[in-house]
């Protein structure tokens, strides 16, 4: 073999040489785009879960929370479960305080079952178009109108939060009984709130003014002062109670010596829901009236 034809071996040896490094450069390539788009993915988790996340050069907020518990429900599947809460008052669920949130999560309940009803705020995690949230829904009871979401209770929303008002029939430990309820079987709740009527229906505090109106008017025809009234908190709280509880803490009241004031009983039965205010906040009202600034305040 000849000088040539071994340098034109050696040349397509070197040839075939060069084609197996630029095959293996292009697999490693590839698989250093893979690695870097695993790494951008772990990143944007991290980011998060720390509450930002860049999206194209702009930061966006986030907000993850931690379920305080979930609700074990009579209702295993969406389908037959009441549109609204108290529709439907033999529905019972129960919801148990997470151990990891608290210590002693019982103690975080003390205090509750002073209250009848409670606001229960959840999340709708079996919402499966998450993805593709509409500005405007139909709801079915408008039979086919379309209105913008935020004035629907639909759970087809941005931020797939559901919120309910249910009765708290007991508590047991860390364990919620509760009834009247319209949330699904393992749902994930975020929060619970005490409901005060004297703060959570709007007209309250109007209603409040006028039953005081009507105990001041016969308060005077029977000869009492109008001065007597210049401080009607007593009255608004009252206002908001069943009637036998109403008779019952307006005897305590006129057994105070600072309320001695000789009160009518209630002209009319309220209005609003069998709903227990609080106990404690009739302790709270009587350091109130014990303040020196407490005539400005009522005002």
């Amino acid at each position: 073999m000849s000088n040539l034809e071994k340098q034109s071996n050696e040349i397509q040896l070197i040839r075939r040489e060069l084609k197996n490094i630029r095959q293996e450069l292009m697999k490693q390539n590839a698989r250093l785009k893979s690695e870097v788009s695993g790494i951008k993915t772990l990143l944007g988790q991290e980011d998060l879960k720390s509450g930002s996340s860049g999206v194209k050069g702009e930061e966006k907020k986030v907000f993850p929370m931690i379920p305080i518990g979930h609700i074990s429900s009579c209702f295993n599947t969406k389908n037959g479960i009441p549109r609204q809460p108290s529709l439907c008052s033999v529905a019972k669920a129960t919801l148990k305080i997470e151990n990891s949130i608290f210590t002693n999560p019982e103690h975080s309940l003390i205090g509750l079952d002073e209250f009848s009803h409670i606001w229960v705020l959840f999340v709708f995690h079996e919402n499966k178009k998450q993805n593709s949230v509409k500005a405007k829904v139909h709801p079915p009871r408008l039979n086919g109108t379309s209105v913008g979401v935020f004035s629907t209770r639909s759970p087809h929303r941005p931020c797939a939060i559901g919120l309910s008002l249910v009765k708290l029939d007991k508590i047991e430990g860390s364990t919620l009984f509760l009834s009247g309820i319209d949330i699904l079987d393992k749902t994930p709740v975020l929060d619970i709130k005490p409901y005060i009527p004297f703060y959570d229906i709007p007209n309250a505090l109007k209603n409040a003014s006028s039953d005081e109106n009507v105990l001041s008017e016969k308060h005077e025809s029977e000869g009492g002062s109008s001065s007597q009234f210049n401080c009607n908190c007593e009255t608004k709280l009252l206002t908001n109670k069943n009637a036998k509880l109403q008779l019952f803490e307006l005897e305590s009241f006129t057994n105070d010596k600072r309320f001695n004031q000789n009160l009518s009983p209630l002209s009319k039965a309220p209005e609003y829901l069998d709903v227990m205010f609080t106990n404690r906040a009739m302790s709270d009202l009587k350091m109130f009236h014990s303040g020196k600034d407490h005539s400005e305040k009522c005002k």
